[in-house]
């Protein structure tokens, strides 16, 4: 039986890390990383929505319980961020979660086909894609409201090496970010550093990062604070759900990159 209904379960081990996936769907894999709360279910919503629309979405259980609250999920946050796998305060370090995380990309590609795989991450996960981004089969990356290292706008939880690995890359990969005018947890710094890291393929039309604000103060743009996006006239789902098929569905060339000289 599976905590969360509608959803299938099983236990994914990489790396020596383990710990339970959910699935749904059919289609090309979209790996969607829940936000701080935990996997509350607003985030499941969210995954059946994407699902409805034509992918198979997988969504690792990384900290907490499956459909908590977010009250819950809100009050053990300083005991999910002192945990050696998440790298809360500096800046220019990727997290060790991360390396799992692109051994799932790989599976699901190779499960689900196609060119490759999304993969969406959110406030306290959103910087997990960056360091996603050195696995060849991730070509569709979301950065969510990425608000990790936390006191610090303009840093990023990646190394520089990362990036300059990820815009060594010969094939379409981009990166959407998302945030909110006037959410201090993601500052507009952070995204205007992520643009200057990140540069496109030679003689590539596909920007390598390309990023939507929506006007108003808030944080979760696609889940908890979603209708305040709609309201603000950005409907961000459906950002993403474009930014799903036209890298997913609009190219079949499979992704690879060099190492930078």
């Amino acid at each position: 039986m599976s905590a969360i209904k509608g959803f299938s379960e099983e236990l994914f081990a990489a790396d020596g890390y383990t710990f339970p996936i959910f699935r749904k769907g059919g289609g090309y894999g979209v790996i969607l990383l829940h936000e701080l709360p935990g996997l509350t279910s607003e985030t499941v919503e969210f995954a059946e929505w994407l699902a409805d629309r034509g992918f198979h979405v997988v969504m690792p259980l990384l900290f907490g319980r499956p459909l908590q609250s977010v009250a819950l999920g809100l009050l053990k946050a300083p005991f999910v961020c002192i945990r050696k796998e998440f790298n809360t305060l500096a800046a220019g370090k990727s997290s060790t979660i991360t390396i799992p995380l692109r051994t799932l990309c790989r599976k699901i590609h190779a499960e689900c086909g196609g060119p490759g795989v999304g993969a969406i991450g959110m406030c306290y996960t959103g910087g997990f894609v960056l360091a996603m981004m050195l696995e060849a089969s991730l070509l569709a990356p979301v950065a969510a409201q990425p608000s990790l290292p936390l006191c610090q706008p303009e840093g990023l939880d990646v190394e520089p090496e990362a990036l300059s690995f990820a815009s060594g890359r010969r094939d379409t990969m981009s990166l959407l970010g998302l945030r909110f005018e006037d959410d201090a947890l993601c500052s507009a710094s952070r995204f205007k550093r992520l643009e200057a890291s990140l540069q496109p393929a030679p003689e590539s039309p596909v920007p390598r990062f390309h990023s939507v604000t929506v006007p108003g103060k808030a944080h979760s743009t696609l889940t908890l604070d979603y209708p305040t996006a709609l309201k603000g006239g950005v409907d961000t789902r459906e950002v993403v759900l474009q930014h799903l098929r036209k890298q997913l569905l609009g190219s079949h060339q499979s992704g690879y990159f060099t190492q930078p000289a």
